[in-house]
């Protein structure tokens, strides 16, 4: 029923373009129609008997179109054929309107459909895209949008035609002869039965390969991506056999759907060979008693034809239909999945500016309902200007905090506050528009180094050029940028694969400094650059940041040590807070990290 509505809703925003097409569908069916009526006349007239009116719908149609009886049996002839001719041109004018306009129509859905899931797509939660992984989006973009595509146009015009033709051709062969009619349609109960035998296997089939195909493009584009790490781990063959095992079983659903399909095409094709050896015997007979002229069992055969290959265009239909029900299953699941409550459409309060106070109070978070609790009742409050740092054992929830600041997730109890407004009650663009942030996985963009870092500038602005260099060069970058043949206009791979994994986090310093934020979040950011290099970048950040707000959320030590207060996390609690010299004073978690990693740098 859903896929009937989805089918009805196309139609009724691409109104005019159906209405041309199915219009265009019809005359074409027809003209169709009406050719053997004049290979009939033509036949008749060219055998020994002459020229036969005939009777009923074949004989009311004789009178439309050819009104007088001939004279001359060859220029009726010529006359009769040259016609069919004519209207043959005809449809063939029709034929190009309908799959013009129906195939038009089909390719505006196709559009709509990305444009739409695409939007989708980017409303999204954060937690959709843990748990989805790239290459099966990919898919649903493609191949299934592609079957619901072939569903809209090429499927319902085939099926039109059948639905026009199927009684046209059967009428005029009643009219001929009612009783071969009914021998001729014998087989066709054997082409039901096929039809019903076979639909649900290639169904079944065409589904499990569409899910085969989204697993499969998953795991390539993860290995594509991750080249250097299957390279570095030896893990080339295992990949290899891996994506094998996929392939097969890709390839085992993929052949049963064809083996099915290649069946139901051989029964249909099989049946009609059947009806045309039942007409030629028996209509042979009835010509022999003269209950049928020749001309009347030429057209008999052509309307056979007709009638059949709408049965045949109904199996490959029903295969097209098959495939876009699975599909659209598929992208239901996408349309119906919650969207990111920050960007529920609701609206906001959209602020012309923010002072920069960051406040939680009694925050808890569960990335899941049944997941295990990573922040409990956790509070802290930085004042506009002030540099907060957050520090702690790998999996103690620091990156939480970052990720319900910038409202990636809504806290799960609590709450999160800037300049005392819960952000909840915030339009979410316009509050990340005062933040920069910088994550721990440093992504970049295939494009330049210059894009790159503008990402969150208003393109437009004059400064631009000027802006990227000054941000470039607080976090220690520019002078490897400017090494570089083309500069700033150097292009890069996918990810930033070209750039070291200390490049990259500059770049991503540089980003979120050329948004000239309010707020800024450094979530692990200078994991991958020596201390000489941090020490300049956190000495040209201080200087930078004296009005901003800032969030740093660190492994080491030594990037924290500026900071007006440090908090201590461990297993999601707040275990300790203060300064510097007030935490190793303390001699707790702090002091004993302080201490490790001191000794680690004096080894080293």
């Amino acid at each position: 029923m859903r896929t009937l509505r989805f089918i009805l809703a196309e139609y009724r925003a691409n109104l005019r373009w159906l209405v041309i097409g199915l219009a265009a569908l019809l005359m074409g069916t027809l003209c169709q129609a009406v050719i053997p009526v004049f290979i009939k006349l033509a036949v008749d007239a060219a055998s020994p008997q002459g020229f036969v009116r005939g009777e009923g719908l074949s004989g009311w149609l004789t009178d439309v179109f050819m009104p007088f009886k001939p004279h001359d049996r060859g220029h009726f002839v010529m006359l009769a054929l040259g016609t069919a001719l004519g209207v043959a041109a005809l449809m063939g004018v029709f034929t190009f309107l309908k799959r013009y306009y129906l195939v038009r129509l089909s390719r505006r859905t196709e559009y709509t459909l990305k444009r739409r899931l695409y939007g989708k797509l980017q409303n999204l939660p954060a937690g959709y895209y843990n748990n989805t992984r790239s290459g099966a989006i990919q898919s649903l973009l493609t191949s299934d949008i592609e079957n619901v595509r072939m569903m809209i146009g090429p499927a319902v015009m085939y099926l039109g035609g059948t639905v026009v033709m199927f009684p046209a051709a059967l009428s005029v062969m009643l009219s001929l002869n009612p009783l071969l009619t009914l021998i001729a349609m014998a087989p066709l109960v054997g082409l039901t039965a096929s039809t019903l035998w076979f639909s649900p296997r290639v169904r079944r089939y065409t589904t499990r390969g569409q899910e085969d195909l989204a697993e499969l493009s998953a795991r390539a584009q993860e290995n594509f991506a991750g080249a250097r790490v299957v390279k570095a781990f030896s893990r080339e063959t295992f990949e290899v056999q891996e994506l094998d095992r996929l392939g097969r079983r890709y390839l085992y659903n993929k052949l049963g759907a064809s083996r099915n399909q290649s069946l139901f095409q051989a029964s249909i094709w099989g049946f009609s060979g059947l009806g045309v050896l039942i007409i030629l015997y028996f209509g042979a007979l009835e010509v022999g008693r003269g209950a049928l002229t020749t001309g009347d069992l030429a057209a008999f055969l052509m309307y056979n034809l007709n009638l059949y290959w709408p049965m045949i265009a109904l199996g490959w239909v029903t295969m097209l239909f098959t495939r876009a029900e699975a599909s659209l299953k598929r992208l239901n699941e996408l349309a119906d999945t919650p969207p990111d409550p920050s960007r529920d459409g609701s609206g906001g309060h959209r602020p012309a500016g923010l002072r920069g106070e960051v406040e939680f109070d009694r925050v808890s978070h569960r990335y899941t309902p049944e997941g295990p609790p990573v922040l409990h009742d956790v509070s802290f409050r930085v004042e506009p200007g002030r540099t907060l740092a957050i520090v702690g054992p790998v999996g103690s929830g620091k990156s939480t905090v970052a990720n319900l600041l910038l409202r990636l997730y809504d806290a799960t109890a609590g709450s999160v506050r800037v300049d005392g407004l819960d952000i909840r009650q915030y339009d979410a663009n316009s509050l990340r528009a005062f933040m920069g942030y910088v994550p721990q996985d440093s992504f970049l963009f295939s494009d330049t180094i210059a894009n790159n870092i503008a990402l969150g500038m208003n393109p437009d602005d004059p400064a631009r050029a000027e802006t990227i260099a000054r941000c470039a060069r607080a976090a220690e970058f520019e002078a490897e940028v400017l090494a570089l043949p083309k500069g700033y206009d150097t292009m890069l791979g996918e990810r930033g694969v070209n750039l070291s994994g200390g490049q990259k986090q500059r770049a991503a310093i540089a980003r979120a400094l050329a948004r000239n934020p309010v707020i800024l979040v450094l979530d692990d950011c200078l994991s991958a650059v020596d201390t000489d290099t941090e020490e300049r970048i956190l000495r040209n950040l201080k200087q930078l940041s004296q009005n901003i707000t800032t969030v740093i959320i660190a492994q080491r030590i030594s990037a924290v040590q500026h900071a007006d207060e440090i908090i201590v996390l461990d297993e999601g609690r707040v275990v300790e807070r203060g300064t510097d010299s007030d935490l190793r004073a303390l001699g707790g978690l702090y002091a004993d990290l302080a201490r490790r990693q001191e000794l680690a740098a004096q080894l080293a």
